[in-house]
Parts: C-alpha cells; sequence; structure tokens
C-alpha cells in the first residue's frame, strides 16, 4: 500500500470513528505539528517507546506510556476551556519533549514546569526550549526538570497539572498520593486538566477532586477537575513558598 492510500485509510477510519467535524479537527491537527517543528526549529514529532529510555525510577518504567507528541491545536483547545489562573504554576506531568510546556507559555500561563524521569527526554525538551528562547513571551518562566513525579516536591505555588495518560494506574496512585501529601500541608485550589483519561477512577479515588467538565478535540478527550474550593486563588499565588 502506498503512502498516499495509507493516509487515505486513516483519514476514512478516522471520518467513521470520529465524525466529520472531529477528524477536519484531527488533519488539521497534524498539518500544524508537522510545521511546529519546522517553523520552531523543536524535535517533536518522533515517537520514542520506553524501552529506548533510561529513567530515574526504574521500578516505575514498566507502568510508563511511550513518548507520544501531544497536538499543539488539541492543547490551545483544552487550555482555552481550562478556568485555570494563568498566573498559578502549571505542571506538565509526564512532560516529555517539552511540547506541552511551550504551548501552556505560549497559551498565557507564566510560571510554567515540565516533569518527566527520563533525562534522555528532558536533554531534548531542554533543546527544544533553547529553541524557542527568542519566541516565548518574555514574561513567561518556563523549565524543565529531571523528577520522578511520585516523589517531586509540590510546593504551595503548583497549582495547575496537566496529564495526557503518561502512566498506568500503580504510578497515578503514587503521583495523586504525593500530591495529596502536598495539599494537606498547604492546603489550595487545584486545576487539572487530563487528556485521555484512562484512570481517571484512580484519581478521583486518591486526589480530593471533582470533575467539572470535559471536552472533545479531534481525537482527544480533556477531563477537567478541581478539588473542593479552600482558598482563594489570589492566596495561592501568593504563597511564598518556592
Amino acid at each position: 500500500m502506498t503512502n498516499i492510500s495509507k493516509l487515505a485509510a486513516r483519514a476514512w477510519d478516522s471520518a467513521t470513528e470520529l465524525g466529520l467535524r472531529r477528524s477536519l479537527q484531527t488533519l488539521l491537527s497534524m498539518i500544524d505539528d508537522v510545521f511546529f517543528d519546522l517553523r520552531l526549529g523543536t524535535d517533536m514529532r518522533a515517537a520514542i517507546p520506553q524501552s529506548r529510555l533510561r529513567v530515574l525510577s526504574p521500578e516505575n518504567q514498566a507502568d510508563a506510556k511511550p513518548y507520544v507528541m501531544t497536538r499543539a491545536r488539541a492543547l490551545r483547545h483544552a487550555f482555552r476551556m481550562s478556568p485555570a489562573p494563568r498566573q498559578l504554576r502549571f505542571n506538565d506531568i509526564g512532560c516529555g519533549k517539552g511540547k506541552v510546556v511551550i504551548v501552556a507559555a505560549m497559551s498565557g500561563f507564566t510560571d510554567v514546569r515540565g516533569l518527566d524521569f527520563a533525562p534522555q527526554l528532558i536533554d531534548i525538551a531542554e533543546r527544544n526550549l533553547d529553541a524557542m528562547k527568542n519566541r516565548l513571551p518574555k514574561d513567561a518562566h518556563v523549565r524543565v526538570e529531571r523528577a520522578d513525579v511520585t516523589q517531586a516536591e509540590y510546593s504551595p505555588r503548583d497549582c495547575v497539572f496537566f496529564l495526557y495518560n503518561p502512566f498506568g494506574a500503580d504510578v497515578m496512585r503514587g503521583f495523586c498520593e504525593q500530591l495529596g501529601r502536598s495539599l494537606d500541608r498547604h492546603p489550595r485550589n487545584i486545576w487539572l486538566i487530563y487528556a485521555d483519561p484512562a484512570f481517571l477512577p484512580v484519581m478521583l479515588q486518591y486526589l480530593p477532586v471533582q470533575e467539572k467538565s470535559r471536552s472533545k478535540y479531534g481525537g482527544y478527550e480533556f477531563v477537567y477537575l478541581e478539588n473542593c474550593p479552600q482558598v482563594t486563588a489570589t492566596a495561592c499565588y501568593g504563597l511564598s513558598e518556592g
């Protein structure tokens, strides 16, 4: 089968499964992502299986998903739909090559952090951020860190979290328990955006959050969650811990 035939077959399958509108969104997203790398000089598109990565916590690797790029148009949609305040710290949990943190900064978030337990992916993400240094908003503080999200420190400023189905139930539970301990120490409002929410029941079991809404864009489904309001967003932002 030729490449054109394969593309046509994929387009037909998409139209059958998703409908015309979401299939068109997917097609536009694919085109946009080709030009994303070409225009910005980044390296996002190539998938990387976990078997090719060395990680900080090998005991968690079997539960981790392969690196797969998130589509920029779908991210912009999700950020428009989320009520999370833009001045609060945004965390991409399992940030891979850094596309989410870049799009978050370009979507108005001013304090952006990506976490991943694969140093190889963080190295690529740092190169991508360097390629973007003159294109990101001047008021945006963007960085990526080598960290196991089940052990990372979440300070009072960490209030917004994005996950694109990065791992299975066991690591999801560990992440939620770690974030829950932070909430116990520093009660605050949090907002979560969970893409392709395969383990939403685990999140709802181990975090004091509620599903507020859902949206779909192309082949993605996003769930937006918040905890029960405890402090104002301004108070959350004003806490002095790093």
